[in-house]
């Protein structure tokens, strides 16, 4: 019997040591739990991140510690380290990782419906705005990310967002008709933004886009403020427009299933009233990134200035029908109707007081 028990043990810590994202630390009594949580991009420079590493991991740690007899721990995997930011969605699926923070832009197909918001380009600038909008969107239209749990064995816990996309250039502009031909770089979903202004769109992630802006691969970029200023993109392309393409709810905080099945149920319960609270902490670091983005650019040399209303117009009209055209891919690759989705949410938006620059036609 003592052999037989001393392979039964060994089997249990050559399992966790191999494979699981999720273990205890004592088999006995399971007091422990360790969850590994990452993202492809890094934390200080970008908003929802550090608020996973500074508010969402200490506020689970220490709640499941006052009000549970059990412990968490948590293994933080930032910056790429076990999955790059078109990763991440994967990794989680997987299990590589338990809980993973990664933007819908770089789903374009497993995530298409959650994408809606940069579908409706010259949107809310207040990333809070649009986060209560998408937030009500998706209570009312859960379809939008049903697959994640039935297709990618996955939960959405929380959304966040980016705070209001601008442009930044290496090159002086006011007009869209100033950026024709020049090669702008972008994330996936926005680049018909630039196409369709007769710009040539450059793929580029956060990571990249510094050594493509210094080297010539690209002219300008489309960015919000927080993470211009965060990665210095104001050093190679100074001049920074502020469009008012909006503020994007673009963030997935997820959970694997597998993993969650495997916490008790007070740890799982705290788990999903810190994300709620992540949602909105995470969303008013973006907006406060944004400021002290715009002022510290400002300091350091860059050349602010903001688009017109009827250069925002101009441009606007040129996307007039991509609103439409995307909300019928919606509805043809997801099998919903992203139309009803799509009238939806301009009503949302025109509800809360925002008022678009040309009237997007959805029929």
């Amino acid at each position: 019997m003592s052999i037989m028990n001393k392979f039964a043990g060994a089997t249990v810590t050559l399992g966790l040591v191999l494979g699981a994202a999720i273990g205890a630390s004592s088999v006995a009594n399971a007091e422990t739990f360790t969850l590994r949580i990452g993202s492809g991009h890094p934390s200080a420079p970008t908003a929802y991140v550090v608020s996973m590493e500074n508010f969402f991991v200490p506020e689970v740690t220490k709640r499941v510690a006052a009000r549970t007899d059990h412990k968490v721990r948590f293994i933080e995997a930032y910056a790429g380290t076990v999955a790059s930011v078109f990763e991440t969605m994967e990794a989680v699926e997987k299990g590589l990782l338990d809980i993973g923070g990664w933007c819908q832009c770089f789903e374009p197909t497993k995530a298409l419906g959650m994408n809606i918001t940069y579908f409706l380009p010259f949107t809310t600038p207040d990333a809070m705005q649009q986060v209560k909008v998408f937030r009500q969107l998706i209570t009312e239209h859960p379809e939008l990310y049903e697959d994640y749990s039935g297709k990618y064995n996955q939960t959405l816990i929380a959304i966040s967002g980016f705070d209001n996309y601008g442009l930044g250039t290496t090159f002086a502009w006011d007009k869209t008709e100033d950026l024709k031909g020049r090669k702008i770089l972008g994330a996936g979903p926005n680049l018909p933004w630039i196409s369709m202004s007769g710009a040539l769109p450059v793929t580029t992630t956060l990571p990249t886009a510094y050594n493509q802006l210094d080297t010539g691969v690209g002219e300008g970029l489309l960015m919000f403020p927080s993470s211009y200023n965060g990665f210095k993109f104001h050093e190679p392309a100074p001049h920074y427009k502020i469009t008012n393409f909006g503020a994007m709810a673009q963030v997935s905080l997820t959970m694997n299933n597998d993993s969650r099945k495997k916490l008790p149920a007070d740890v799982l319960a705290i788990i999903d009233e810190v994300a709620k609270e992540y949602e909105i902490v995470s969303t008013q670091n973006s907006m406060d990134k944004e400021r002290s983005g715009l002022d510290n650019m400002a300091k350091t040399g860059a050349i602010i200035t903001e688009m017109t209303r009827s250069a925002q117009a101009s441009w606007a009209t040129l996307l007039i029908d991509w609103p439409n055209e995307r909300a019928g891919a919606i509805s043809d690759q997801e099998g919903i109707d992203g139309k009803v989705i799509m009238r939806r949410y301009i009503e949302l938006l025109e509800a809360g007081g925002h008022k678009f620059p040309v009237d997007y036609p959805i029929n």
